[in-house]
């Protein structure tokens, strides 16, 4: 584990120049937490309003209340207009010793401050490949505190 939590924040030094999306989400049985860095980002401002667009890549840590934890690998657009934050996303989760875990996320909320927004989060995450026996749907309703640096 700390060698995982290691290798994310160095590998997130070198993006320190670039507008970098940090994620921390709580759901009821799990926290995680994300970063992702823009293939694209842009601003634009229309009277007075700022309106902000965020297309990115990134990796993301689960923790569970019962002490797992999962990688996840993100892909995720964001855009902030007029204080609504929308957030649409691909996931892929791998808990060790476990199949991965592939499915949608979408984000609806309020942003508070051009750089913060607050946001309900719903993902639904399902194993492609796996037996019958095993778990094959995970679906989580979240909080989500998103900000840009």
């Amino acid at each position: 584990m700390r060698r995982l939590l290691l290798a994310l924040s160095l590998s997130a030094l070198p993006l320190m120049a670039q507008s970098v999306l940090v994620s921390v989400i709580r759901q009821p049985r799990a926290t995680a937490a994300e970063f992702t860095v823009p293939i694209t980002d842009f601003q634009v401002r229309d009277r007075g309003d700022l309106t902000h667009l965020h297309l990115g890549v990134g990796l993301g840590l689960r923790h569970w209340d019962d002490g797992d934890n999962a990688l996840r690998f993100v892909v995720d657009a964001n855009a902030t207009a007029h204080r609504t934050f929308i957030g649409l996303g691909a996931i892929v989760e791998v808990p060790p010793g476990e199949g991965g875990f592939i499915g949608p996320r979408l984000r609806i909320g309020w942003a508070f401050h051009p750089a913060w927004a607050l946001s309900l989060e719903g993902e639904h995450l399902e194993r492609p490949f796996t037996d019958g026996l095993s778990p094959r749907r995970r679906s989580n309703l979240g909080l989500a505190l998103t900000t840009r640096f």
